[in-house]
């Protein structure tokens, strides 16, 4: 047994039944086998009435270890003197290292050879029972360490209780006491004036405080004919005080005629009974502890508090397994449940880390190899039910070694109908084998036999040796395999099953055919299956998997090839993926991609850095409530009339009608790209660039990028830009950095190169040219109807609502110029090609800034890497500004004069601010689009603490005053958004970093603790309550890192123990000069015995306070919210990568989309467990209102119309309508993509609005396809 489970039988064991289980020990016996077979599978391991012990240290007795980090030399030896707590059994437990030798070394978990103690039962011993009552073991157990270089002995002594059941009768029987009492007052009751009978618990502090004086040397003695000691004890207990050591005297009466008196004297204390009287005096305290309430109310007698301490961490330290590695599921693990016995049988415990299971495997197989096929079936067993990939490779590698089960040995002797235990010969078994294989005839089919042995099988082939035809449904398909594999091959009818699978592109048959060549559904865990390919990122795509496949697998063997196969089928099983299924089958298979359909949702591509871009798309996408107004908006559109314009209060200010066209604009983007989410047959669209650039830009931070580039040669500080964005709800409360602090670098998605050409100014003109290589190369649709590949400079009005001049003049918003002229030529326009143009090369004309008589260029791709730097929360506040901006209000604030519209509707909230000024309560209403909250600066925090940073009462300067100051919510909005800000700035590096701690969240929230309500009312209590409590953990927290060395090399404890070896030293060296006194080293021993008990104790007070924390809230459930997004980024400040999760509420699913890449997540721990999500860290988190979850989102809104059939006639039809069908390398091969798309929804008419200046000629045409050739032929 390793010392963890020999400590944890040691707990289990109750001596008091062991004659009642056949002399069964638990403690010295090996664990009995486990088998199913038998009834029942194995002996119960405790008895209904078997106590768990409760150890609690004898401290004047014990001897152990400060620290952890104390070793053991030749004069070691350590012992923890214990007693139960509930039955009062001593246990003693002693640990030996006399025995050291030259080469000793004891066992330690740094120590992979040797990381636990691993003892084997040297001896058991039951002593007979003395009749010296102060040596009264009843059993002696010794073990050693199993460690070819360790010494350790390990001997547990086990004694009963001091007081036996016949002498606590005495005086815990209640009707003997009140009997004894009784009598005594009737034969005397003059003696007993307005006295009755006493209770135990009386009796139980009388005898208590005898042994209280007898311990601190008082010379008292107790007359028998005493009224407290008759009512109490009498005649009835003398046995009891004479086997406790009280001496009977008699004393002659002075007074004539009176016969003697009669006394007890108390025992002397010696180094003989020390010990007994104080284990009397510990049971007696704690049978006081158990007396009924009833009888502390009859007698008026006070509770005693009791302050024992508890053993585990001394014999822990004592036995070196303190913060042994355990498994992640051992935090979750419910201890009413017993473990299963196979952890017993390795001699380990159920919350063992697989490494330490697998070191305990090896360890039990090397002491015990005539039962290691039982042990194998325990490792197996344990593999199998944690689903562990590196247990599961242990059985596999042990069974490729030849080793076998007992299990498999026994159904081996099973099959041929012989008991294990046989004493067959040898020669008798092999004939047996013989004979069954005779008796075993082939199926005799050559097709058969050519057919298996034929890896390259076609389709044709596999629906033959599956006997289906084209027309069988897939669950018979699967059925005909299974029925197949029982009989011959499985290898090759799940090869058979996998080629109609791929054929017919079905998912659900390619998963059996895995499910049937793995044997098991969850052979390898999808953490293996990514160590095993060496594919550090789980966002990798299908395409890039499969090239580290690829590469792995170049000139190995088959049983590597198999090992790695293995690992891809995992991953293609996790990610549901079409590609690899393929792949795996053929690597030189060309998948087509799959259509979608309308239960699904479809990616976005990536055109450039803009993976953030793609989530907050896709988010927006499922909120009902942006949908409908982008899907209909000219339902919502906001009319430019003055009037309007001039009431119209977005963000705290007014909007001009630049910013509003351009929202508009943004808008009508927005719903072209809904439009495709909702219709496209593929698997992924792709945004516009247009749309990407609106929703990254901001009015005021593109005005701003441009006025600071052209005024610093060193590039624009982005983050001075961030403070014109609007501000929605309250600034955070932690001091926050700058979300930039230059354009930093981007690490990931997109690479930049800036032309190396030179600027030439000629007569006022500018010629500039920069490439964003990873950006989508195809010009917008009106530079290629117009021929002109060099976009027009846009303009937007800057914070003080002017025109920026270019070139002189002043543009309103965002005029249009080609090629530096105004308007439009609509003869260019009507000279349309026959065909799409040539993809050209994006180069972009800057825009020419007049400043001091002297031109600086400003390129676009200058514009957009700053915008592209955006983080999501600024995007976010960039969207709904422009959303906000762009529709008509609802209704207008009367205090604010402030917008109210379906998007404020649907996420604003609102907070109070209570500020305590002097002897008034100020209170402040301040509205929110999200909370901010921010991660713990060490360790994980969750959500929840995450919030009361934000809503808990803390100290702020108020007009140079310190008032306290808390937060609570007025109004909840029905989407509640929160950012995780993660970003902070160190101001002396002047370099912005990301806080990577956890902040883990659930499923569903309950905000019940955080809304307003009356000073007095029972929330506001218990809220203070929290505060309260939160105040003194934070002091305890301070206490405990301060004692446990936090930021040193040493903790206290283990401070004083070197300074106390050091004393010795000195005092060891007769050194003169030094004056030290002789019992220094003794009290600082002491001293760091009270630092040990009392970080104990601040560990319990710990605890506790957490407990409570936790259960203040736990009844309140009524405003429950439920997660529906989480923002995920991986990478540092300076740049990375995002994706998104969104929930399903109608299907009940998660899916991850990850840019062109929308999968279900199969396994929610990879967005739960903080470790598991790979690399990346959650941002922002979406939580919808529970009751209306339905009402507010959608995850899947697609209707995807049925595929055509591509006939001779359609495809004439395609070059009628001026598309021409081009060969492949003139075979003859006919692209369908070349084909119009599907026609989108109809933009309204170009002056549908009344009020509304007419739309320009360009805001008209469509933006994408052969479409908008034809539409701006009906425009024009």
């Amino acid at each position: 047994k390793t010392a963890p489970r020999l400590i944890e039988d040691l707990l289990d064991y109750d001596p008091r039944y062991r004659a009642q289980k056949d002399q069964r020990n638990l403690l010295a016996e090996d664990a009995p086998h486990f088998r199913e077979s038998q009834v029942p599978a194995i002996p119960p391991r405790k008895g209904d009435f078997d106590c768990r012990h409760e150890l609690m240290l004898k401290q004047g007795q014990t001897v152990a270890p400060f620290s952890a980090d104390e070793d053991p030399d030749e004069t070691t030896q350590y012992v923890v003197s214990t007693y139960c707590y509930e039955c009062r059994w001593y246990f003693d437990i002693k640990v030996d290292y006399t025995q050291w030798k030259e080469n000793s070394v004891a066992c330690q978990l740094s120590d992979f050879e040797n990381r636990l103690h691993h003892f084997r039962l040297v001896e058991t011993i039951y002593p007979p029972q003395d009749e010296n009552r102060y040596k009264t073991v009843a059993e002696i157990h010794s073990f050693v360490c199993s460690g070819d270089l360790c010494p350790c002995k390990v001997e547990i002594r086990i004694s009963p209780p001091k007081l036996t059941p016949n002498l606590l009768g005495l005086i815990l029987t209640a009707s003997k006491v009140h009997n004894r009492g009784r009598k005594e007052i009737e034969a005397e009751p003059e003696r007993y004036p307005g006295l009755g009978p006493l209770v135990p618990l009386q009796v139980l502090g009388y005898l208590r405080q005898y042994l209280i004086d007898a311990r601190t040397g008082q010379a008292k003695r107790i007359a028998k004919r005493n009224k407290k000691y008759m009512l109490a004890f009498g005649p009835e207990c003398e046995p009891l005080f004479e086997y406790l050591g009280f001496t009977s005297t008699e004393v002659e009466s002075s007074e004539p005629g009176e016969g003697p008196s009669y006394f007890w004297t108390l025992p002397q204390t010696t180094d003989a009974n020390r010990e007994f009287l104080g284990d009397v005096e510990v049971e007696l305290q704690l049978k006081i502890k158990m007396r009924p309430e009833s009888e502390y109310q009859a007698s008026g007698a006070s509770r005693i508090e009791l302050m024992p301490v508890i053993a585990r961490k001394a014999i822990e330290r004592s036995l070196r397994f303190v913060d042994y590695p355990v498994t992640a599921r051992s935090r979750t693990v419910d201890l009413s449940v017993p473990s299963h016995p196979h952890y017993a049988s390795l001699g380990s415990l159920h919350d063992f880390s697989d490494d330490l299971l697998i070191w305990a495997y090896e360890r039990q197989c090397q002491c015990d190899p005539e039962n290691k096929p039982y042990y194998l079936d325990c490792l197996t067993g344990i593999a199998n039910g944690r689903e562990s990939a590196d247990l599961q490779t242990k059985v596999a590698l042990v069974e490729s070694a030849g080793e076998y089960g007992q299990q498999a040995i026994e159904q081996g002797y099973h099959y041929f109908g012989l008991d294990y235990k046989t004493p067959e010969e040898d020669d008798h078994i092999m004939g047996l084998y013989r004979s069954r294989i005779e008796s075993a005839p082939p199926r005799n089919s050559d097709k058969i036999a050519a057919l298996a042995n034929d890896r390259a099988m076609t389709y044709e082939e596999a629906m033959e040796f599956l006997n289906v035809s084209t027309e069988t449904p897939p669950d018979m398909v699967q059925a005909s395999a299974v029925a197949i594999a029982s009989d011959g091959d499985t290898t090759k009818a799940a090869r058979a099953m996998r080629v109609i699978a791929n054929k017919r592109n079905d998912y659900h048959l390619q998963q059996a055919a895995t499910d049937m060549e793995s044997g098991t559904i969850t052979n390898i865990s999808i953490d293996e299956a990514y160590r095993r390919l060496q594919v550090k990122d789980r966002t990798a795509k299908d395409e890039l998997v499969f090239m580290y496949y690829q590469e792995l697998t170049k000139d190995v063997g088959a049983g590597s090839r198999d090992h790695y196969a293995e690992a891809l089928r995992a991953i293609a099983l996790e990610r549901s993926s079409t590609y690899l299924f393929a792949k795996l089958d053929d690597p030189n298979a060309i998948v087509a991609p799959a259509r979608s359909t309308s239960d699904q949702p479809i990616g976005l591509d990536n055109i450039g850095n803009t993976c953030y871009l793609n989530s907050l798309l896709q988010y927006y996408y499922t909120v009902k409530a942006i949908r409908d107004v982008v899907m209909n908006f000219q339902d919502h559109r906001m009319p430019l009339g003055e009037e309007d314009i001039k009431k119209k209060r977005v963000g705290g200010r007014s909007v001009a009608k630049a910013e509003i066209t351009k929202a508009q604009k943004f808008v009508d983007e927005l719903h072209s790209l809904f439009e495709n989410l909702k219709t496209a047959s593929t698997s992924s669209i792709k945004p516009t660039r247009d749309l990407a650039e609106l929703t990254l830009f901001s009015s005021a931070a593109a005005a701003n990028f441009r006025r600071a580039s052209v005024s610093s040669p060193r590039g624009v500080n982005i983050a001075a830009s961030s403070s014109t964005y609007p501000i929605y709800g309250p600034e955070p409360r932690p001091q926050t950095s700058p979300s930039r602090s230059s354009p930093a670098p981007v690490k990931e998605d997109i690479e930049m190169i800036d032309h190396p050409g030179d600027k030439n100014l000629e007569n006022g003109s500018v010629s500039s040219e920069a490439t964003l290589v990873n950006i989508d190369t195809l010009p917008t649709y009106n530079e290629a109807v117009s021929g002109n590949t060099e976009p027009s400079p846009t303009t937007e009005t800057g914070d003080d609502d002017q025109p920026i001049t270019v070139d002189g003049k002043d543009l309103e918003g965002d005029a249009i110029m080609l090629n530096g002229e105004d308007g439009v030529n609509e003869e260019k326009v009507l000279s349309a090609p026959e065909k799409p143009p040539p993809v050209p090369p994006r180069n972009k004309q800057g825009l020419v800034v007049q400043i001091n008589e002297s031109k600086e260029q400003i390129s676009d791709d200058d514009l957009w890497r700053f915008g592209s730097q955006q983080d999501v929360t600024e995007v976010i506040g960039n969207v709904m500004f422009r959303l906000q901006c762009a529709i008509k209000p609802t209704s207008i604030d009367e205090r604010s004069g402030e917008q109210i519209d379906i998007i404020r509707d649907t996420f604003y909230g609102s907070n109070v601010v209570y500020s305590q000024k002097a002897q008034t309560l100020e209170r402040k209403v301040e509205a929110f689009a999200s909370l901010n909250v921010f991660p713990a600066f060490s360790g994980p925090r969750d959500i929840y603490e995450a919030l009361d940073v934000f809503f808990d009462e803390q100290f702020v300067h108020i007009d140079n005053t310190l008032v306290p100051q808390h937060s609570s919510v007025d109004k909840l909005p029905p989407i509640l958004q929160i950012q995780i800000q993660r970003t902070q700035f160190d101001q002396v590096k002047q370099l912005a970093s990301k806080n990577q701690n956890p902040v883990t969240f659930p499923e569903t929230i309950y905000l019940d603790r955080y809304m307003d309500a009356d000073p007095e009312s029972s929330l506001m209590h218990r809220r203070r309550d929290t505060w309260k409590w939160k105040s003194e953990l934070r002091k305890l927290e301070a206490r405990q890192e301060s004692l446990k060395g936090k930021n040193s090399e040493l903790a206290v404890p283990n401070a004083l123990l070197e300074a106390k070896n050091l004393v010795v030293g000195i005092q060891e060296e007769n050194l003169t000069g030094i004056p030290i006194e002789s019992g220094l080293p003794e009290a600082i021993a002491e001293r760091a015995a009270e630092i040990v008990e009392e970080l104990e104790t601040i560990d319990t007070a710990i605890d506790k306070l957490k407990r409570r924390l936790s259960e203040q809230f736990m009844d309140m459930h009524q405003y429950e919210y439920k997660l529906q997004t989480v923002f995920i980024h991986r990478g540092e400040a300076g740049g990375g990568h995002y994706w998104i999760y969104i929930y399903d509420f109608e299907n009940d699913i998660w899916r991850k989309y990850n840019d062109d890449h929308v999968d279900i997540v199969n396994d929610r721990k990879e967005i739960f467990e903080p470790h598991q999500i790979g690399g990346g860290t959650p941002y922002y988190l979406a939580y919808v209102r529970s009751q209306d979850k339905t009402d507010l989102v959608q995850a899947v809104y697609r209707d995807v119309p049925d595929a055509m059939d591509v006939t001779d006639t359609w495809a004439g039809e395609m070059e009628d309508e001026g598309v021409v069908m081009q060969d492949d390398d003139n075979r003859g091969v006919r692209h369908v993509e070349h084909v119009k798309p599907r026609p989108l929804r109809p933009k309204p008419p170009i002056s549908a609005v009344p009020g509304q200046a007419p739309l320009s000629i360009w805001e008209a045409v469509p933006t994408n396809g052969v479409d908008a050739m034809e539409s701006l032929g009906r425009c024009v």
